[in-house]
Order: structure tokens, then sequence, then C-alpha cells
């Protein structure tokens, strides 16, 4: 099923004029030239990347940049049950959805199904690529970008692949060998795999324009205007989209103890938000109505994410790539809980510990974490103004601001150089 959005109305992708007659009839519908006239072509650009928000933001990062200054016409490639199904189309782009299969390192049911819907969403990516005609691909990690990565090449579409995490995941693994050119979010992830050195770029990782346009906000206005006490440190803590179980436990066990030190804003995630508020409501039993109303509980944040941010004196949060660049672009002092796998070690833990190494952040390990370790860090760091400082210009070392266009300069990039080649009759 494909889908566009336009305002509040949800379209089928194929009866869109560009579509209706099939991908030889883009040009002859004028679907692909660039308005005022100008006889100039527009590029087609497919976007990919999907599972949950760290990999979907940047994803759309690129594409409102690439739609607004190159006047590419984009489209979204995502997966059937991933955040992305919501995010992509009321963003306002075209949204192809296919049966993309997480693949795990261990053997579960969820495995086992993953593995079947794998090749029906490859064959599902091949015809969507085959009938948009992309000039270029765009991936941003999740499972659905090894389709979408792969299906372009097997078209003779390049690839960037974006890398956000230190360590590359399994997925990136996968479509790195054929991508056309490898982004990456961090300086330390260029030496990690010699063999992609090649065609590696360190350009940071996207952020939302509204994240970078929030800077000018005093975190001061941006708490009255979130409903907090202006002056007071306010402690937000996140989960990601898909919230946090152990995070938010541990938080409302040591509400009673944090909460004459700082306000706090939990944001549970959507499906733990019940439990959670049970939880705070239970841990809050006794304290005093002036001390309750400095908590507040949300399920979830999508416009207002950017204001919490900036609102924050502190941050607790696991240490997902898209997370921490959003830190680092605003400034931002944090304790990191790197998310523990079953198995083996994660890229969580290896950013946390980039992060940790320059005092950017404290690290608190998942299986470590407990509320009087928490109380206990974070009053000693809201409590002291020049550690504060000093973590606040740490991790600004690890912000690249200007990520987006880098990136999406890059894509049109690797378009051109693919049209070259094709007119010279070399590979791409």
């Amino acid at each position: 099923m494909v889908i566009q959005k336009e305002r509040d109305v949800a379209v089928p992708f194929e009866s869109h004029p560009c579509n209706a007659a099939g991908a030889s009839s883009f040009a002859q519908q004028g679907c692909k030239e660039v308005p005022g006239g100008t006889g100039k072509k527009r590029m087609n650009i497919l976007v990919s990347g999907g599972g949950t928000g760290g990999h979907i933001y940047p994803a759309l990062a690129v594409a409102t940049l690439l739609e607004k200054e190159y006047q590419a016409r984009i489209l979204y490639l995502g997966s059937d049950d991933g955040l992305e199904t919501e995010l992509a189309p009321a963003a306002g782009f075209p949204f192809a959805m296919i049966k993309a299969g997480k693949l795990r390192r261990y053997i579960s049911w969820e495995t086992i199904t993953g593995v079947v819907r794998v090749p029906v969403g490859m064959a599902q990516a091949v015809g969507i690529v085959r009938k948009f005609a992309p000039d270029a691909a765009f991936t941003s990690g999740g499972y659905v970008a090894v389709p979408a990565g792969l299906a372009a090449r097997l078209n003779g579409v390049p690839l960037l692949m974006h890398q956000q995490d230190v360590p590359p995941n399994l997925s990136n693994r996968l479509i790195a060998p054929l991508a056309t050119r490898i982004s990456v979010a961090f300086e330390d992830a260029i030496h990690l795999v010699p063999t992609w050195a090649g065609k590696m770029l360190w350009l940071g990782n996207p952020v939302r324009q509204e994240m970078l346009d929030i800077r000018q906000v005093a975190p001061e206005q941006a708490r009255r205007e979130l409903g907090f006490e202006a002056v007071a440190p306010l402690l937000v803590v996140t989960g990601g989209s898909q919230g946090a179980r152990h995070l938010n436990q541990v938080v409302c066990e040591a509400l009673p103890r944090l909460l004459p030190h700082c306000q706090v804003l939990q944001i549970s995630g959507k499906q733990l938000f019940e439990e959670t508020r049970e939880q705070s409501e239970q841990a809050m039993a006794d304290l005093d109505e002036g001390v309750r109303k400095r908590y507040r509980l949300v399920p979830y944040l999508n416009a207002e994410m950017p204001a919490a941010l900036q609102a924050a004196t502190l941050v607790l949060c696991r240490s997902g790539a898209a997370t921490l660049s959003e830190l680092a672009v605003l400034g931002k002092p944090s304790i990191l809980v790197p998310l523990a796998p079953a198995i083996g070690s994660s890229p969580q833990e290896a950013n946390a510990d980039m992060f940790g190494r320059k005092a950017a952040a404290e690290v608190i390990k998942d299986g470590e974490m407990e509320p009087g370790k928490l109380v206990e860090r974070v009053k000693a760091i809201i409590g002291s103004q020049a550690r504060l400082r000093s973590m606040a210009e740490a991790v600004l070392t690890f912000a690249k601001p200007d990520a987006t266009q880098e990136i999406a300069a890059e894509v049109v990039n690797v378009a051109q150089m693919a049209k070259t080649k094709r007119h010279k009759g070399a590979s791409i």
C-alpha cells in the first residue's frame, strides 16, 4: 500500500498524476520539471529510514531540505509497522509501505516471521523503485533501509547510506558494500570499518530545523512556555519514541528525592504511559501538592520536543545517535543510560562511551541504574554551575549544525555523478 498525504487527506500514490501511467510518463506529465518554467528537470529522490524516531527524523530533515532547496520530488519508503507510517505522511511526503522484516541475532518467533517478510518486502521495494525511477536514494537506518538500499542498487540508483551510531548496525553492514557513499554522524565511526573508509564522509547527523531554531529561545522562556517555573532547574527524562521501562521505573521511585531539588518532565513512551502514571502517582502519594506540581508526565512529544530539550537543565536519556545529535546542537548536559542488549554489545554503549570519554555526559550502565545513584548524580550536576558549563562546552564539540545541508548536498552530488557516468557509459 502506498499513500500520499496532502493536507489532511491520504491519497493512493498510484493515483498521483506522476504515477498514473507508470515511470515512463513522468516527464510527459510534467512532474519532473522545476516550477517556474525554467525547463530544468526535478530530481526524484527515494528516502528511507524507519522503525523509531531516531531513524525517521534525520531522514525527514534531509527530505524536507531536498524538497525545499533543490525542488526534489521525494518518495518516502517505510515499513508497514513503524512510526514512519505516521510521521512521513504527516510531513506531507508521498509514502510507500513495504513488509520489511527485522533481522535479529537470536532465534525467536519474531525472528522467523521477520525472515519470512524479507523477500516479500524486497520484491515490493524493487517494484516501487522501478516505478518511481529515483535519481538517487538516501537511507538513514532501520531494517526497512535494507530492502530500500538493495532495491535502489539493483536498479542502478546511486545510494548515500547514513550511519548514525558509532559502530554500524546489522542493516547498514548489509548494504554498505553496495553504497555509493557513506555519511557518518560521528568522526569515531570512520576508523571502525577500514574497508569502507574510501567512501566515508563525516557530515554529522541531521536534526530537525525546529531543533536548530529553538536555540534562539532562552531556556527560562522555554520552561515557562511548557508550564514550569522559569528559574528552577528542569530534568527532562526520555527513553526515545518507544520509551524505556527501566528508566521510567527508576525515575518514578526517585521522585520523592528528586522533586525537592529540580522539576521533572518525564516522557514515558505511548505504550508505557499508563503504567508509568500509576507508578508516579504511587511514588508521590505522600508529597505536598506544591512539590507534586513540579512533575509532569507525557506519553510522547513531537512538535514540543525541541522546546522540551531547550528547557532542560539536564537530560536523562538513552544514547541513540539521533538523541545525542540533538543534545550536541543544543549544548545540553546529560546522564546517559545506554540500552543493554540481551546478546553482545550495543551501539548505544559505544555512543555513550564516546560522550563519556570527553566528559560531555555522565554514563550509568542500565544494570547499575537505581534510584539512589540517579539522585546522587542529578544533584551533583545541577548543583554545580561550573559542571554544567563544562559539560555543555564538551557536548558542543560533537555538534554539526549544518549536517542536514551537507548530507542533502551529497545526495544531489551522487545523483549528478551517476548521471555523468551514465553519459560516459561507466558503471555507477
